[in-house]
């Protein structure tokens, strides 16, 4: 009589919900670990500048010989990167006993999504901190407050 062979139409409506399904699910947290990769990124080359910057210290006693695009310290780092931009704060560089170094996260054509400060006193690791501002989504300010815990709470290197 009938040989059947091949898929009826609702077995293979029911496969594509089931990857629809399961891409939703996905999508939202593949996004949230890049974001976190990429954050990761900021914090060693924070880190990195923070090093630096604490040569410079206790060679001078104080943070006045760094300049906004680091080009007096005595490591190699871009200050615009695919991500990030990487600034002093106050742009004209830091100054006496005091050095905030930034990474600004990029979001083409639109504001900044978030910005990671590094803080440095006295020669010293002060503070780090992060300020976010959801431009379209949460995705990446969520990814973020879950790397640096609760809102507002300093996390220590």
């Amino acid at each position: 009589m009938f040989n059947k062979k091949g898929f009826t139409l609702i077995e293979l409506l029911v496969v594509v919900l089931i990857i629809g399904i399961l891409a939703a699910i996905a999508l939202p947290q593949y996004t949230k670990t890049v974001e976190k990769s990429r954050a990761s990124e900021a914090m060693l080359t924070l880190k990195s500048l923070s090093d630096a910057a604490q040569r410079v210290y206790l060679t001078d006693g104080n943070y006045d010989a760094i300049t906004p695009d680091f080009s007096n310290l005595d490591i190699d780092v871009n200050t615009i990167t695919q991500n990030f931009s990487y600034s002093t704060s106050p742009v004209a560089g830091c100054s006496g006993n005091i050095c905030t170094l930034i990474a600004h996260r990029q979001n083409t054509g639109q504001p900044e999504k978030y910005y990671i400060s590094y803080n440095l006193q006295d020669g010293k690791w002060a503070a780090i901190s992060r300020t976010c501002t959801p431009v379209n989504d949460n995705t990446s300010c969520n990814a973020i407050n879950n790397m640096f815990g609760v809102v507002g709470t300093p996390v220590t290197p």
